[in-house]
This record gives structure tokens, sequence and C-alpha cells, in this order.
């Protein structure tokens, strides 16, 4: 009879003790894939495609707490990266490079920034533009969209230019 019971408590403990574990395992999943919902949110709330266009094609991917995104739109040349942190649960923009861009507003980013004196005397090799968002902007100018305009020479020359004034705001040589 003791050995009956004995067996009868073990297979017990073991029973109530693997719906425990089982239901702990269901409960950190859980947690896991609601935390990943989480992020994926913050992550479209985050990203900025051009204007009126979307994103057709979007990857991420984590390394530790770096969050990568790079994004193309089926409408635009080039590609938006993103590069975030992840830190407790809060999602930080850290830097991003962001070239797909219409032609038109590459090609009038461009003729701003030639119409300046000192950019037209010193621009010269392989030209990039990339969008500014506001938060970055506001460091040089004004919290809105601008563009980077930089010829990749014997020397490098960039141009800050606001498409809606058109005029260049500020200019880098090196």
């Amino acid at each position: 009879m003791k050995k009956i019971t004995v067996i009868f408590l073990l297979i017990s403990f073991l029973f109530f003790g693997c719906i425990s574990s089982v239901n702990k395992s269901l409960n950190e999943n859980t947690n896991k894939n609601t935390s990943k919902i989480s992020i994926l949110s913050k992550i479209n709330k985050s990203v900025y495609p051009f204007d009126d266009c979307s994103y057709s094609n979007v990857s991420i991917s984590i390394s530790g707490e770096y969050i990568y995104v790079k994004a193309k739109s089926s409408m635009l040349k080039g590609e938006d990266i993103y590069l975030f942190v992840n830190r407790n649960g809060t999602l930080i923009l850290k830097s991003y490079c962001l070239e797909a861009l219409p032609e038109s507003v590459r090609s009038e980013a461009i003729a701003v920034a030639m119409s300046n004196r000192t950019i037209a005397e010193n621009a010269t090799g392989i030209v990039t533009v990339r969008r500014i968002l506001p938060q970055t902007s506001a460091k040089f100018y004004e919290p809105k969209v601008l563009f980077s305009v930089t010829w990749h020479g014997s020397k490098t020359t960039s141009a800050l230019v606001d498409l809606d004034s058109g005029k260049v705001v500020r200019i880098w040589r090196s």
C-alpha cells in the first residue's frame, strides 16, 4: 500500500509539474510574441517613407538591442535605412540614411544646391541626395524635412537644402 501511495504521489508531482512548466513556457512565449508585435508596431510608426509614397519591401534584422530596417518603395529609386536601439522596450532611432526619393525631388535638390556659388565652384565627383528628418534638421536650421546634397570627389562638398524656400541653408567642405 505504501508503494502505491508513493508511486501515486510521484506521478502526481510529475504530472502537475509538467502542467505548470507547460503553462510557464506558454506564458513566456506569449510575452515574447507580444513584445515582438509591440516592437514591430513601434518600428512601423517610426519609419518615414517620402511624402505620399509607401514602402513595398521592408526587411528587419535584429542583433542584440540593435534593429536594422531597410525599406524600399516600388515608386522610388533608392533605399531607406534606419538603425534603432531597443532599450527596455523603448525604441530609439540612432541613425538613418534616406535615399528613396523621386527623381524630380533629387534633381530639384541638386539644382538648388548648384545655384549656390560656393557649391557650384567646389562640387565635383559622385553626387548623393538624402532626405533629412525634422528632428535632425532642427540642429542646423528648422525642424522640417531638408535634403543633404553631397559631392564625393577629391574633396567632399555638401549642401543642406530647403526645397520649400529654394535655398541652401548650410554648407560643409573638406
